[in-house]
């Protein structure tokens, strides 16, 4: 079972009841799975990865609960980036209807690339052309 230990780090942000900022952190985790987070001199020292945190801030994963991956490769355009919602939406419904599958897979990559890049680890679409 292989094991990972994110440590020292600066302060850890936890969602627990208590909201506990735990400065000079550590995470332990094991096949994957945290199992252990608190003061780094609580944890164990080593592990089959071991990641520095020093100098960083260690927090839960973001969650996007509304998001159009599709829409990546498109809100550049020119013709609709000072546009209002609705000629946005008539100019772009346009657009998207031409999109090929290999483009809308390029453009869910690359949006999921940028919420990864951002600390989003949970992302729910809504894909709808």
């Amino acid at each position: 079972m292989p094991t990972t230990l994110v440590r020292q780090a600066d302060c850890i942000i936890t969602i627990d009841e208590q909201r506990r900022l735990i400065h000079d952190g550590s995470v332990w985790i094991e096949d994957g799975v945290i199992h252990q987070v608190g003061p780094s001199s609580d944890l164990p020292q080593t592990a089959d990865r071991v990641v520095d945190a020093r100098g960083m801030v260690v927090l839960p994963g973001l969650v996007n609960t509304h998001h159009h991956l599709y829409q990546t490769l498109t809100r550049a355009l020119p013709a609709v980036q000072d546009a209002e919602l609705f000629d946005w939406l008539r100019r772009l419904y346009l657009v998207w209807g031409e999109l090929t599958a290999e483009a809308v897979y390029v453009s869910a990559r690359l949006g999921l690339a940028e919420l990864l890049l951002s600390g989003c680890t949970t992302v729910s679409d809504l894909y709808y052309v």
